[in-house]
């Protein structure tokens, strides 16, 4: 007896299976495409962040380098006030100078009684030149009252230059484009929003994760104690590299080298009479940062303080005697003048020239600022961290960046991961309870562990390098040149990448099955990434 739809069955079970197969070749590629754009954001995030960290680092560098312009603006006034004391310095030298031909004369007078002719043209000299004094002296004294407006104002402008920090303005940077655009993931955040405007399921299952690794990275703490690149604040203590870059920067050669103060002697010459003869004026001065003592360079350059100073001689010769007197006598005397500021806490500002003896306003003319890590006149500023430098393994402290994106599947409707991932039951008989086969994408069966794998998850790597264009790749980072880049790298860029990545997956992004996988391929040699 022949049975009609043996091949039903068949027919459905292998219908079954197509309908399986269809399915589970749409999750594939949807999954695919799905980790194709997770892995998109992660990486555009990892870039953004290390832009957003390689322009706050430009704008930091470029800030300094206003900083350093205003220190070294600053040892230009201070170094005119100097210079503009050394003059009144050098009139109070030319009187002393004048001693010397006078005390010649002086003993001529009183060796004179046997010879009247002699007396006489001694006699005329000492007077001569004791005239010469006294104009000499109240030349001095009519600068007083133009000169007291004058040094105010430049003491003034000297501490306007110490005070022009721009500490504040480096904070809002490090506080607008590096805690909250990178360290607290709010690049990566804005990606995500605009990335779930065109995605079919809302976006609702996508969250940005926030890497505590990127914080370690950027931050260098206050006095570079930190572990970051970025520092608040430089340690008092310690010698500056910018100081050293101010030094160097000084350029003007009146700011560092007189020259043959040929100005001076100008005006010094029309201060003594026409038959004598200004042999020399010389000078040597400067402005820069001592530890409060007087020298141009060596170990002592630290910012403490800010002087100018000049120091020279000035040499005349006599030639007014009568006969039988002797003429062209000459006299030197040497001239000196510096100017020493300090920050207000400190009450040792000077100000001081030769003959002059010391100006009692210099407390009130010549004290710069408040100091901000005494002692010192420097103001704050943000710095890189010098610690790191010589450090290759931690790519001389340029930070990287994690960038990570979860897509958390449990947060879809219906709990699935989309459409096409099924849960099928087999059940061949009533008194079993059949076979599963979940391809849901949320957890794995019990015969696979059970493991949670409803979160999908994206980490991408940025860094923020320093490169100066040209032969310069030997130069280490700085915040001094603007010269900041940015770029994608391996997670395994530095040497605590194999770490950063395992603690990132367990600790923040809570996917411990991920770190598990990660841990193992690595252990296996696997080198994609």
């Amino acid at each position: 007896m022949r049975r009609r739809g043996q091949t039903l069955v068949v027919f459905a079970l292998s219908l079954l299976l197509l309908v399986l197969m269809v399915t589970m070749t749409l999750s594939i590629g949807m999954k695919t495409k799905e980790k194709m754009e997770l892995q998109t954001m992660a990486d555009a995030a990892a870039y953004s962040n290390a832009v957003a960290t390689a322009r706050a680092f430009n704008s930091i560098s470029l800030m300094n380098r206003a900083l350093m312009g205003h220190m070294v603006a600053m040892t230009g006034v201070e170094s005119l006030i100097s210079w503009s004391s050394y003059y009144r310095g050098t009139i109070h030298a030319t009187k002393k100078a004048y001693d010397l031909p006078k005390a010649e004369y002086a003993l001529l007078v009183a060796a004179c009684t046997s010879n009247p002719s002699t007396c006489a043209c001694a006699t005329k000299a000492v007077l001569d030149i004791e005239q010469t004094q006294n104009d000499l002296e109240q030349a001095d004294k009519k600068l007083d009252g133009e000169w007291d407006g004058l040094d105010t104002a430049a003491g003034q402008e000297a501490a306007a230059l110490q005070l022009s920090s721009i500490w504040e303005e480096q904070k809002d940077v490090y506080q607008r484009d590096l805690t909250q655009r990178v360290l607290e993931a709010r690049i990566a955040q804005r990606i995500v929003d605009e990335a779930k405007k065109g995605m079919p399921f809302g976006g609702n299952d996508l969250s940005v994760v926030t890497a505590s690794i990127n914080s370690r990275e950027v931050n260098g703490g206050n006095g570079c104690g930190g572990k970051g690149a970025a520092c608040l604040r430089r340690d008092a203590g310690r010698k500056l590299h910018f100081v050293d870059a101010a030094m160097g920067s000084r350029g003007f050669a009146f700011v560092t080298g007189r020259g043959a103060a040929g100005p001076i002697r100008r005006k010094l010459k029309d201060l003594i009479p026409n038959r004598d003869t200004l042999v020399s004026v010389t000078n040597e001065g400067s402005g820069y940062f001592p530890n409060q003592s007087k020298t141009h360079s060596g170990h002592t350059i630290d910012a403490t303080e800010v002087w100018g100073d000049d120091h020279g001689s000035v040499s005349i010769i006599f030639n007014r005697a009568d006969s039988p007197c002797p003429n062209g006598l000459p006299g030197s005397a040497d001239a000196m003048a510096h100017v020493r500021s300090n920050h207000r806490g400190d009450t040792s500002d000077e100000h001081r020239w030769t003959g002059g003896g010391g100006d009692p306003d210099s407390q009130t003319r010549h004290t710069m600022g408040t100091c901000t890590a005494c002692p010192g006149i420097w103001p704050s500023h943000m710095d890189y961290n010098y610690n790191l430098v010589a450090q290759a393994g931690d790519n001389f402290g340029q930070p990287k960046n994690y960038a990570v994106i979860q897509r958390d599947y449990r947060q879809r409707k219906g709990g699935k991961a989309d459409p096409w991932n099924l849960l099928f039951r087999f059940r061949f008989s009533k008194a079993r309870g059949g076979t599963e086969f979940d391809n849901r994408g949320i957890e794995l069966s019990d015969a696979n562990g059970g493991t949670d794998i409803s979160k999908a998850t994206a980490l991408s790597t940025g860094i923020a390098y320093y490169r100066r264009a040209g032969p310069y790749w030997r130069e280490p980072p700085n915040f001094l040149n603007p010269f900041w880049r940015a770029t994608l790298v391996s997670a395994h860029v530095d040497d605590q990448g194999v770490q950063d990545v395992g603690s990132t997956l367990r600790a923040d992004a809570d996917v411990e099955f991920a770190a598990d996988v990660y841990e193992a391929l690595r252990k296996k040699g696997y080198k994609g990434w």
